[in-house]
């Protein structure tokens, strides 16, 4: 394209762009040799109260969105569906006994048909997402010896019955060599009553999360530069695209780059992603 075709171009390109669109989500894997769960347990039952603390890795994946692969403003937390392995509870109560409480299959989640939520990201990439849904599972089994086992006999709390309150988020995200590394902490506070024994058994803790994954690939004909988002740079992307007559200048998919591409371009980038 010469130097005069290339100013009348964009030209008229300045004249007919309307905006730009957000970027593609991507899926992240939780990296479990990274990522913990550390939870404290209390027990407070009929011969006292008691409180131990344990510690295991958490594995599974995540589901987000950037405004920008490059330098993301805001972060959408689409999903997340996370694990625990096994954690163990020991509370001793002297000559009354001793009680252990073990969770098992111990999950947190974003309930299935949730609606995004969406947070502010700094400049050095710390962000906060408030109003966070969040869905328990796993059960806690509790048994004893002596005069303390008999006071908690039988008792299993079942974790989906915790309340359910919304969560705050915190974290940072990081995007380098087109890879995505987010890294969250979720809250976990909570208390239930054993109906049958009294016994109450109050959470506290917090999941760390360390996930991975790639910069989604562009899946939108306007985005020539590459980047995760249509922005009038993408123009100077098209013609360089153009000139060098390589494939994101073909606009209109009929396998050949001829000046119709640009009438496409504008056309995709106006229709949006």
């Amino acid at each position: 394209m010469n130097r005069s075709m290339t100013v009348c171009v964009l030209g008229v390109a300045q004249a007919l762009f309307v905006g730009g669109v957000s970027a593609q989500p991507t899926a992240l894997a939780v990296d479990s040799a990274q990522s913990s769960i550390d939870l404290a347990v209390t027990l407070e039952t009929l011969v006292g109260s008691r409180t131990d603390s344990d510690s295991a890795a958490m594995n599974g994946s995540m589901q987000i969105e950037l405004d920008s692969y490059t330098s993301p403003t805001t972060i959408t937390l689409i999903d997340y569906q996370l694990a625990a392995g096994s954690l163990s509870f020991f509370f001793d109560y002297s000559f009354l006994g001793t009680i252990t409480a073990t969770a098992d299959n111990m999950s947190l989640a974003m309930p299935s048909g949730s609606t995004p939520v969406s947070g502010a990201v700094m400049p050095d990439g710390s962000f906060t997402v408030a109003s966070v849904p969040v869905e328990t599972a796993g059960t806690i089994n509790v048994t004893g010896t002596g005069a303390a086992g008999s006071a908690v006999d039988g008792t299993s709390i079942d974790l989906a019955t915790l309340a359910q309150d919304p969560i705050v988020v915190s974290g940072n995200v990081d995007v380098e060599t087109g890879i995505v590394t987010v890294t969250i902490a979720l809250p976990l506070e909570s208390s239930v009553t054993d109906p049958d024994t009294g016994t109450v058994v109050t959470l506290a803790g917090t999941a760390t999360v360390l996930a991975i994954g790639p910069v989604p690939e562009p899946t939108c004909a306007a985005d020539t530069n590459g980047d995760g988002m249509v922005t009038p740079a993408d123009f100077s992307a098209w013609v360089a695209a153009f000139n060098a007559m390589t494939p994101a200048c073909d606009q209109n998919d009929d396998g050949a780059c001829t000046p119709a591409d640009f009438s496409a371009w504008v056309s995709n980038y106006n229709a949006g992603c």
